[in-house]
């Protein structure tokens, strides 16, 4: 069933707690309008299932934001989303296109990486929410409930994760969209996981069931050194075509090392850690048990390994 329209409206306000000012405010949505009429209203909705998150729509649009005149909304967006350009690699005057410009490099301090190896770090930034599978076995999200099953493809993997716990990174518009391992290890190869495309915004979330779920995703099998092995989840959504990983084979990776990145829209990161193997801090565990948000900033910490498990 999908939410009331009244259920939305009030959606369109996403309450976030910034980690660095220590308050609460209210994400800067974007095009939260044309989402609602897209997933609210019987007309939106038909358009949305029949036509909008078919992947060919994603890459005409990706085509759009990847030409020269795309470049015109380039300063636009800067000024909606207060961007600071001081992180920036690159002058702005130098991108290409719009889609050069958000998957923007940044500067080599801009995203510190904590290199505690008994502190989780965040991937990305992101929006990030934080799920006991011991308590909840499946996981929601704006409510609705997803299962490992659905989400991974996978029976037998499901069921040797369904008691620990899911990390969500939620990519806006405004943020760096480029990611990164989160801790030295080993990868084999990246598998596919094919669906269609949809949003990644609340206000989406909130009207599709298994919204995740139908998503085109990666999957990577983690084998960490400190935290075991993790099951990393990509997902790509509404108007991304285009997941872009440097490593899809066997790999070696390294703490802070970049993984890939995101092509333009709103996207998410999913990690689902074994039983004992991390534990979230309080104040993400704490917002997130009130459907709350917590910006994160890639590289910083949002859990640790549990003191037992360092004793081992």
């Amino acid at each position: 069933m999908y939410p009331k329209t009244s259920h939305l409206k009030k959606q369109l306000k996403i309450k976030l707690f910034n980690r660095q000012t220590g308050k609460y405010e209210v994400e800067n949505t974007y095009k939260g309008e044309s989402l609602r009429f897209l997933y609210s209203t019987v007309p939106g909705k038909v358009f949305t299932n029949s036509v909008l998150n078919k992947h060919l729509v994603s890459k005409v649009y990706g085509r759009a934001v990847k030409s020269r005149q795309s470049t015109s909304i380039i300063r636009k967006f800067v000024k909606h989303y207060d961007i600071d350009l001081s992180e920036v690699k690159k002058p702005i005057g130098s991108f290409r296109s719009f889609n050069d410009f958000f998957i923007r490099e940044l500067t080599e301090n801009a995203r510190p990486i904590d290199r505690d190896p008994f502190h989780l770090i965040a991937p990305a930034d992101s929006r990030l929410l934080v799920f006991d599978l011991k308590v909840t076995r499946d996981f929601p999200v704006k409510g609705y409930w997803y299962s490992m099953q659905q989400l991974v493809k996978d029976k037998n993997l499901a069921l040797e994760y369904d008691d620990g716990w899911c990390f969500i990174y939620r990519l806006a518009p405004t943020d760096y969209h480029r990611f990164c391992y989160i801790d030295d290890g080993t990868h084999e190869k990246v598998k596919r996981i094919r669906g269609a495309l949809h949003s990644v915004n609340p206000i989406a979330l909130s009207s599709i069931n298994n919204l995740l779920s139908q998503n085109y995703r990666m999957l990577t099998n983690l084998k960490t050194e400190n935290f075991g092995e993790v099951l990393h989840l990509e997902v790509g959504a509404l108007l991304v075509g285009k997941i872009v990983l440097r490593n899809r084979q066997s790999y070696t990776y390294r703490r802070g090392e970049e993984k890939g990145w995101f092509e333009y829209g709103g996207s998410t990161i999913i990690q689902i850690f074994r039983k004992d193997s991390v534990m979230p801090d309080t104040d993400i565990m704490n917002n997130s048990l009130n459907n709350i948000e917590t910006l994160v900033k890639m590289g910083a910490k949002t859990g640790q390994k549990p003191v037992r498990k360092r004793l081992e």
